[in-house]
This record gives structure tokens, C-alpha cells and sequence, in this order.
């Protein structure tokens, strides 16, 4: 028995073990590259070491064209790979500093190294060129830029267009930038003796207190005959670009729609660094773009129109370059579908019903798009995870009220609407009540917790018998089931206190005493025979005294306690009625929500929304949805 209890062990062991070295080895690494020169100095061979199975790009910087990308191949299982690369054909320039990335231009990146030298590109006579040629600085910020190809030459500082901009200063082959005011300036950087070899950076200074640009994508390469379309965030929303360093070479041409810039090419060779301002030049941000060659395959999918049910996983396949880090560029309508991208499997999770169009792009820049659509469940399935409706199908008038009971499926129900100004739907639990707002045809759908949904068809008609009662009333009695206002619009005499219908008892709003020549001490919804207020929940005063006239005394008399609201529908911008006044009053007390307390869910609200969602770090979407019920809730 103790040997097959210390086997069980060995073996449990044995498993952990194995379970902590795959997770370890799921862990990115991050990548290594060595060189070494070969005997005539024209090859070289590099050695790179990083996760298996992944694609290498090599950047380096061209003689003449500036820093270029180009895909060496694939580690193998162990996560190795060796490459002989001709400095020559490559055309990389002697001294210059390279890398490597694993996994695409947003992936692991290696330390630089500098490229050995090579007697065929290190006269005098290359191109100098430089790290960066665009820079984005805030006021007392600076920056480095590192010239390359400077053979036995040193730099000079040729021009400075305006230097009370940024302070330009040389050391060795470092160029150190320093922002000390609001504008832009031009440097030129030069060979000393050769005044014709030179290369300008482009400064653009923006005041501290202002945010750069942001793009969705900052880092681009780019081959002949390609387009790439890029989003611009922050900033007054209305973008230019402020300067373009290859535009005197045509390398790269760009065009502003709204908040997207294309970048397009018929060079072969080169780079630009790109800066876009917002319209005031308040905000800016640099694009640096690669010209080479890069893989022009085209990103396909198993589906490219797929229909998603709501709370459904749905996996499409991706398919594209070889090799190549796959991400998800953008996604029209986040509320509408979540999307996360796994190797070259896309998870669609339907959130609402409506359509979004997801763009997914490799690393090579090739993009491929599909339009998701998402509907509500079935409801004419019978299986245990449907809810069943007692009606399917419901006719009621404006004003009117009615009643739908739920079974079926599981617990909570959720409900789903974009008709509030048709009818307004509220849950309490399994009963679905309904309230006519106007004259229309509509759909809602009933959705377990399962994800399973019923479809519920309501059409709305014209005024009922007691459509001039207030919202949510049937008659003159009692309060509206919607807003809990007193159902009776005009009181018996008009110059009663609030809350009363005649001169007895107490006001059913206010507590206060309703037969006016009574001066009342008693606190809002005491009496000498209560413990706690009716009114306000807190405790009555032990020495009240027995009012002379007739206490108002509530249908149902407990004592109270503080209840607190339970959030049940999904709210988004443009919606009404209880659960957004409550949903204001959260936020209110909360303070995330400076507003109107008014049951409109305007801009102001959906801002609130945003800043509680981003307190508790779920996605920003501004809209109400099961994570953010949860939370609220609570």
C-alpha cells in the first residue's frame, strides 16, 4: 500500500512538473541574435534563439533607403535559427545598428548589435543616415537619434531652423534633442568635409500639458502597389499631416479621411517619417514607414459573414502569410461583438444583436475583413435551456400595462429592447411587465442564463381609456408601477400639502401631517406608534407624541430597511425610464456622474458609465451590460 501511495505521488509529481514547463515555454521568450562576420566580411552569419516555431524579420538600415525589414524565416522546434545574410545584396551599411523581432513587428524584440564592416560600403561617399528622422517632443523633453555610416568622418550641426524650438548637440555619432518651446524646427546633419552627405531631422514640440496621437498603428512596412489604412485617436478630431520626410522623393504618399490616414506606394526601397498634427497643431504624432519587400498574401477567413447568437462563442479560422503575427486591427462596434485573436483562431462572443465589421491584419501589414452579425437565440426551440413565455405574441395600447410570465431556461433572465419609445419593458425576476409608450411594432427577446433566447412580439395601438392617467397608472388609485408617482394627477383639493387626498392622516409623499392647522412635530413618516420612519427608513424620536388627527398607515406596515436597486436590463445611449434614473442615482452617489438625476440615458451618462467601467477595469463601452450589472449590483 505505501508503494502505491509513494507511486501516486511520483506520478503527481511528475505531471506538475510537465504542466509548469508547458506553461513556461507558452511565456514568450525573449529573442537573442549573434553575428559573425565571415572571412571576407561580406557574409555574415546570424544566430537566433527565441520561441520555436516562429517567424524572424531582420531590420537593418540600407544603404541610401534607411532602415528596411525583411522576413529570414522560422526558428525550428527548439527555437533556433541560422542565417548567412550577404551585406552586399542586403546593402547594410558598415557600423549601423540591426535587430530582430519574433512574431511580427509587434513582437519580441532583440538586443542591437552592430553590423561588422565591410570594405565595399564604408567609403565616404554612402549616404549618412539616421535612427530617427521624425521626432514628437513635449517642452523639456529630449531625445537621442543615432547616425550610421559615418566611416572616419564626424558629424556637424549644418543648419537649425529654429533653435529657440529645440537645442541640437553632437556627441560622437549621438544626436541629442532638446524641446525647450511650442513649435517646429529643421535640423541638418552633416559629414565634416562632405556638405553634400548630409540627413535633417524634423522636431515637432508640443506644450507638456498636451497628449500625443495615437494611431492603431505606428510602426508600418510597406511594398509596391500597397495601401495601408491607419486610425488616429486624440487630439481636436480633425487631423493633417504636418510633414512627410520622403515627400520630395514621392516614396510615400498619404491621404486624410476624418480620422483615418492612408499611407500608399509605388517605391521599392526606402522610408519616411511621418508627422500628423490635429487641425490646431496642438497634438501630434509620428507614423515611421518601411519600404521593402514584405509577404502580399491575403488574409482569408473559414467564415467571412458569420452569424452569432447572443452570449455565443463562435471560432473562425485565419488564414494569411506564413508565419506571420496575426492581430485584430479594428472592430466597428466592441459593444456589439467581442473578438481576441489566439495563434490563427478569432473568438466571436456575441454581446447584442446589430452587425460589426472586424479587421484583422499580419504583421506584413495584409489585412482581411468580415462582417459579424449577431442575433437573439431561437425561440422556437423546446429544449430545457429555452425560457417559454406564456404569450408570444402581445397587443396592449398606449398607457396600458400588462404581463408576461417567464419559465423555462435558467435564472436570472435577462431582457433586450430597442424599442423604448414604443414600449418599456421591466423585469422583476420571472414577470415581464410591459408599459405602452406609443403607436408601433417591435421585437424583444428573453434570454436565459444559459444564452438561450425567446422572441416576444408586441405591438403597441392607440390611447387607451386611461391614456391621460400619468405613465404606468390603470387608475386614479395608488402610485405608477414605472415611476412611482402618485397615479392621482389632480388632487381632491388642490391646496392640500403634497402627498395628500384630504385633511386626514399624513402625506403619503412627505409624511408630514395633511390637515394644515396642525403644527406638526414629528419627524417625515413618524408616529407615536412607530419605531422607524415610513418615510426615510430612520429611527423615530422616543418622545413623540400622539398626533390629534387620523395617521396615515401604509397598505402593508413592516419595518423598513434599506433596499438597494437591482439592475436587470442592458441600457445603452438614448434610453429611458426607471432603471436609467436608478442607474443615475448609483452613479450620483458613487461620483462618477455630475448630471441630471432625469431617466434619460444621455452623453453626460454615458460618460459616468465609461469612467465606472473604467474604475473597475472592464472594457469602456458606455452602455450597460451584464459585467457592469454585476458590479452595480454589488
Amino acid at each position: 500500500m505505501k508503494h502505491l501511495i509513494s507511486r501516486q505521488f511520483i506520478l503527481l509529481g511528475i505531471i506538475v512538473f510537465c504542466l509548469f514547463f508547458s506553461i513556461s515555454r507558452a511565456q514568450a521568450v525573449t529573442p537573442t541574435l549573434l553575428i559573425s562576420p565571415t572571412g571576407d566580411g561580406d557574409s555574415v552569419q546570424l544566430n537566433v534563439t527565441g520561441d520555436p516555431n516562429t517567424g524572424v524579420l531582420f531590420y537593418y538600415i540600407k544603404n541610401g533607403s534607411g532602415q528596411q525589414i525583411s522576413s529570414i524565416g522560422t526558428t525550428n522546434a527548439n527555437g533556433n535559427l541560422t542565417i548567412t545574410v550577404s551585406s552586399s545584396n542586403y546593402g547594410i551599411i558598415s557600423n549601423s545598428l540591426v535587430y530582430v523581432k519574433l512574431g511580427g513587428i509587434n513582437g519580441s524584440q532583440s538586443q542591437t548589435i552592430s553590423w561588422p564592416s565591410v570594405s565595399s560600403l564604408t567609403s565616404s561617399s554612402n549616404m549618412l543616415s539616421l535612427s530617427q528622422t521624425g521626432l514628437v517632443l513635449t517642452v523639456g523633453q529630449s531625445s537621442t537619434v543615432t547616425a550610421n555610416n559615418m566611416g572616419s568622418s564626424s558629424l556637424y550641426l549644418s543648419s537649425n531652423s529654429s533653435p529657440m524650438i529645440a537645442n541640437i548637440n553632437l556627441s560622437g555619432n549621438q544626436i541629442n534633442v532638446l524641446a525647450n518651446s511650442y513649435g517646429s524646427t529643421v535640423a541638418s546633419i552633416c559629414l565634416v568635409n562632405n556638405n553634400t552627405n548630409c540627413s535633417s531631422i524634423y522636431v515637432t514640440v508640443q506644450n507638456s500639458s498636451v497628449q500625443p496621437l495615437t494611431f492603431s498603428q505606428n510602426s508600418v512596412s510597406l511594398s509596391a502597389g500597397q495601401n495601408v489604412s491607419i486610425q488616429i485617436t486624440g487630439g481636436s478630431g480633425s487631423y493633417n499631416v504636418l510633414n512627410n520626410t520622403s515627400q520630395n522623393q514621392g516614396i510615400v504618399q498619404t491621404s486624410i479621411s476624418g480620422s483615418t490616414i492612408t499611407l500608399t506606394t509605388s517605391s521599392t526601397t526606402g522610408s519616411s517619417s511621418i508627422t500628423v498634427c490635429s487641425s490646431d497643431n496642438s497634438s501630434c504624432g509620428i507614423i515611421n514607414v518601411t519600404i521593402g519587400s514584405v509577404n502580399s498574401a491575403a488574409i482569408t477567413f473559414s467564415q467571412s459573414n458569420p452569424t452569432v447568437f447572443i452570449g455565443q462563442n463562435v471560432n473562425v479560422s485565419v488564414y494569411g502569410p506564413t508565419n506571420s503575427l496575426l492581430y485584430v486591427s479594428s472592430n466597428s462596434n466592441p459593444s456589439i461583438v467581442q473578438a481576441n485573436l489566439s495563434g490563427t483562431t478569432l473568438t466571436l462572443l456575441g454581446i447584442t444583436n446589430g452587425t460589426s465589421v472586424l479587421s484583422v491584419c499580419a504583421a506584413t501589414n495584409n489585412c482581411g475583413s468580415l462582417t459579424i452579425t449577431v442575433n437573439y437565440g431561437s425561440g422556437t426551440s423546446t429544449g430545457s435551456g429555452h425560457p417559454i413565455l406564456s404569450q408570444e405574441n402581445i397587443s396592449l395600447s398606449v398607457g396600458q400595462t400588462s404581463t408576461i410570465t417567464i419559465s423555462g431556461g435558467s435564472l436570472p433572465y435577462t431582457i433586450y429592447s430597442t424599442a423604448s419609445n414604443i414600449f418599456q419593458p421591466s423585469l422583476n425576476v420571472n414577470i415581464l411587465t410591459l408599459y405602452g409608450v406609443g403607436t408601433g411594432s417591435s421585437a424583444m427577446n428573453v434570454c436565459s442564463a444559459g444564452g438561450n433566447c425567446a422572441t416576444l412580439s408586441v405591438t403597441v395601438l392607440g390611447s387607451s381609456s386611461t391614456s391621460s392617467l400619468p405613465i404606468g397608472c390603470l387608475s386614479t388609485a395608488g402610485y405608477s408601477q414605472i415611476t412611482g408617482i402618485s397615479c392621482n394627477s389632480t388632487p381632491v383639493i388642490s391646496t392640500l400639502p403634497t402627498g395628500c387626498l384630504s385633511n386626514d392622516g399624513y402625506s403619503q409623499t412627505t409624511g408630514i401631517s395633511c390637515n394644515t392647522s396642525i403644527i406638526n412635530t414629528i419627524p417625515a413618516g413618524c408616529t407615536s406608534t412607530t419605531l422607524f420612519s415610513t418615510v426615510t427608513g430612520q429611527t423615530c424620536p422616543n418622545y413623540v407624541s400622539t398626533p390629534t388627527t387620523t395617521t396615515y398607515v401604509p397598505d402593508t406596515v413592516s419595518t423598513p430597511t434599506n433596499t438597494t436597486f437591482e439592475f436587470t436590463k442592458s441600457i445603452k445611449l438614448g434610453s429611458k425610464g426607471t432603471e436609467v434614473l436608478e442607474l443615475q442615482k448609483k452613479l450620483k452617489t458613487l461620483g462618477f456622474y455630475k448630471g441630471k438625476v432625469d431617466g434619460g440615458f444621455g452623453s453626460a451618462t454615458e460618460v459616468a458609465v465609461k469612467a465606472f467601467q473604467k474604475a473597475h477595469k472592464l472594457p469602456q463601452l458606455g452602455n450597460v451590460g451584464p459585467k457592469t450589472r454585476v458590479l452595480l449590483n454589488k
